[in-house]
């Protein structure tokens, strides 16, 4: 038996990732899986998103009463739905670990704390506040990100034109997004891959980090393509 690599990219608050991806995993079978998420992020999820959870609840009670606005209209709110999912542990994580536990496989997780970090004490400082609330919950709501199934199933295809690809790719390069986040990822799964001989490595990020990169190879496909990993588009089958 060979030693294979497995790329499968997902869309963020997929509603249906949690099922989908629990099941590509036993299907799979891997023995390590790799996740693009940090320590950070999931230990201050656990400790601190009820607390926050709270204050948000308080807040919206509070600008209900104070503007006379239905407070389950407030909750409602796209806005206070994507910072409920902010701090959330992701569905990634979530199948991940239960297929795990259920079994004994590895899971490592290999983003950047540091960078965690920082996130998550801007929205405990920033985002959550009545002043910020009352901002967001006065706009209309935002139309979704352009990251959903549809445009990963047009922009992963063999037939997409190479210009696609790379605006696509343009404005979603720096510290946050591709570059040295996918560096470090590639690195780690390299050294993980040197301890064995045999078997499946199983990494789950973005879809985005799927896309080759003709302009310096800086995402995590363009880095590991001389391994011939698989990638997957979870909802879409494989490549």
């Amino acid at each position: 038996m060979s030693l294979s690599l497995v790329l499968i990219g997902t869309v963020h608050h997929d509603p249906l990732g949690e099922v989908l991806l629990g099941a590509l995993l036993d299907r799979l079978a891997p023995k390590i899986l790799t996740l693009e998420m940090s320590p950070a992020a999931r230990d201050l999820r656990r400790e601190r998103a009820p607390r926050l959870l709270r204050r948000l609840d308080r807040l919206l009670r509070f600008l209900a009463r104070r503007e006379g606005r239905d407070l389950e209209e407030l909750d409602a709110h796209p806005a206070v739905e994507d910072i409920r999912a902010l701090l959330a542990l992701p569905f990634e994580y979530r199948a991940t670990a239960a297929y795990c536990r259920r079994n004994g496989a590895e899971l490592h997780l290999l983003d950047d704390s540091d960078l965690t970090r920082a996130q998550f004490e801007l929205t405990e400082t920033e985002l959550i506040r009545a002043r910020n609330l009352r901002t967001i919950l006065a706009l209309p709501p935002q139309p979704p990100a352009p990251e959903s199934l549809d445009t990963a199933r047009r922009v992963l295809a063999p037939e997409c034109p190479r210009e696609i690809r790379r605006a696509f790719l343009a404005g979603r390069r720096g510290p946050l997004g591709i570059g040295p986040r996918d560096e470090r990822m590639a690195q780690a799964i390299r050294d993980l891959l040197k301890t064995r001989t045999e078997g499946t490595l199983v990494h789950v990020g973005g879809w985005v980090h799927l896309l080759e990169d003709e302009d310096g190879g800086k995402t995590l496909f363009s880095r590991l393509a001389d391994l011939a990993p698989r990638r997957w588009l979870l909802g879409n089958g494989k490549e």
